[in-house]
């Protein structure tokens, strides 16, 4: 289940606290079970994989992997990487990875998100100087990587325990990335300011409310910004203006709600402000339909007037 979970995305971003659904007390716990029986079930899952923290180093070649601070030791001492290993696995579980803390000690996380990062990072390119936004931050990949290319600013949100995982890393990298457990519905430009990048990746797909998300990441994006936004989408061609429903669970992940097609998700950046061009489209992960991996830029715009302010 969680292969196919992390082809797809890095999380998901659902809080039954932040995000209340109409309906009142009841639908609220009913929202917060779902999120935690599938909190649970990944959970489950990772723990039965993660039995090589601290030891990855012997799968993974910690020369090709990125590492976060220029201070990080080639060694840990035996006593150093005990200390560790009870950190990290009482911070389980690891989505995200790997993060080379020494030569000889890499948490791997159930995802590479080090594949994927090559990419984002050759398209963000050089950031000195802007302030960034990473909303759905998890345990921190992505927000260390663009303070990797330069970025004087980077906030990184995080509505649930993950947030914890990318506060101890930063304790190691001490990169200045700011990690905040918030929701993207707690973001605020009077609060937050705006953002020359905003990025969101792996989110969009968990939400009850898809539209609202989008409203918000417009509302965060400067004038002269621009959004990194990423997404899974149903594969078919011919229903590509369609967004499917999904009333259960996919691949055993019981907190995906929406899947757009291609072109429905190009339609709703637009409507929501932005100008909109496809970055990657590659294969999604395995389940009961066919999906894709998108990644699209967006350039602010005017919104439809129809959606109002949000």
């Amino acid at each position: 289940m969680q292969a196919d979970i992390e082809a797809g995305g890095e999380t998901r971003h659902m809080s039954a606290d932040d995000l209340e659904p109409p309906g009142g007390d009841a639908a609220g716990r009913e929202a917060r079970a779902v999120v935690d029986g599938g909190l649970q079930l990944i959970r489950d899952d990772v723990a039965r994989q993660l039995r090589q923290i601290g030891h990855a180093v012997q799968k993974l070649d910690s020369d090709g992997l990125p590492r976060f601070a220029a201070h990080l030791p080639r060694e840990l001492s035996s006593e150093r990487i005990t200390e560790l290993e009870r950190t990290v696995a009482e911070l389980e579980p690891w989505l995200q990875g790997p993060f080379v803390l020494a030569d000889n000690f890499v948490i791997p996380g159930l995802w590479r998100n080090d594949l994927r990062g090559a990419w984002l990072g050759s398209t963000v390119g050089d950031l000195t100087g802007l302030r960034v936004l990473d909303v759905g931050t998890n345990a921190g990949y992505d927000a260390f990587l663009f303070k990797l290319h330069g970025a004087a600013e980077v906030i990184g949100c995080e509505p649930f325990d993950f947030i914890h995982q990318a506060r101890f890393l930063e304790s190691v990298y001490r990169s200045g990335a700011d990690f905040r457990q918030i929701g993207w519905q707690q973001l605020d430009p009077e609060i937050h300011g705006r953002f020359d990048l905003v990025h969101c990746h792996g989110v969009f797909y968990h939400e009850l409310h898809p539209m609202l998300l989008l409203q918000k990441l417009r509302a965060m994006v400067a004038d002269d910004g621009q959004l990194l936004f990423g997404s899974i989408l149903h594969a078919s061609r011919e229903q590509s203006e369609y967004i499917r429903f999904v009333p259960d669970s996919y691949a055993g992940d019981r907190t995906w709600w929406f899947v757009p097609g291609r072109l429905a998700m190009r339609w709703m950046l637009e409507v929501c402000g932005f100008e909109v061009e496809e970055l990657l489209i590659s294969d999604g992960v395995r389940g009961e339909f066919a999906t894709l991996n998108a990644y699209f830029r967006g350039r602010p715009t005017a919104p439809a007037v129809e959606l109002g302010q949000r």
